[in-house]
């Protein structure tokens, strides 16, 4: 009678001595789990850094047009249609930056980082030189060229925080909101380049102040 007894005590403390790191384990867990949950917010460093030299980018290429705008609005250039034009490109890009603050506060991320400096990438160009005597036509290339360099950006954006890291909400957002109309705006640049070129072709006297009046 006693060695069944015996035999079931020593099980009993076995079982015990085994239970207590899986329990200790299981309480680490949960522990992390806890921890893990207040973190509605997580964005991975790597994709927010990218995510704040997007901003700076929309932010930098808000003054680009703007750069071009103040200078068809000089009373000795006044291309009305094309002043109108990059003062809107200025406003849409500068808006996609507040688009990305608002994402960013959204997912909890600080929206500006101290890297956040204008100044330090954005120089101003002075006036565009002419492209087959046109400052109108050089101004479009240089717009076209920037447009591309920001949907780049957007979608190295796009790769780094889809990859490992399954940001796909992100992903999602720039794939809808911002890619498209980029594309958009890239042919309509592109567009307006090909036209413009051949009314300088068939009107060089003319062809820069009618394509102003007629398709800006």
């Amino acid at each position: 009678m006693m060695k069944p007894i015996f035999f079931g005590v020593v099980a009993l403390m076995f079982a015990v001595v085994v239970m207590q790191p899986e329990q200790v384990s299981m309480q680490a867990a949960d522990g992390a789990t806890a921890t893990d949950s207040e973190k509605w917010n997580y964005m991975h460093k790597t994709c927010s850094s990218k995510l704040h030299d997007q901003i700076n980018m929309e932010f930098g290429a808000s003054l680009f047009y703007l750069q071009y705008a103040a200078y068809f609005a000089q009373y000795k250039v006044n291309l009305p249609g094309f002043e109108k034009f990059f003062f809107n490109a200025a406003s849409e890009e500068r808006e996609h930056g507040i688009k990305l603050i608002e994402y960013a506060l959204m997912r909890g991320v600080t929206p500006i980082s101290d890297s956040f400096n204008l100044a330090a990438n954005y120089a101003f160009e002075g006036e565009p030189a002419a492209v087959n005597g046109s400052v109108a036509l050089a101004a479009l290339g240089k717009a076209l060229a920037k447009e591309q360099e920001v949907t780049k950006s957007i979608r190295e954006l796009i790769k780094i925080c889809e990859g490992d890291l399954n940001d796909y909400h992100l992903v999602d957002y720039l794939t809808g909101e911002f890619l498209e109309e980029q594309h958009q705006g890239q042919r309509e640049l592109a567009g307006k380049i090909s036209m413009l070129n051949k009314m300088l072709v068939t009107n060089p006297e003319l062809g820069e102040y009618i394509f102003d009046q007629q398709n800006m």
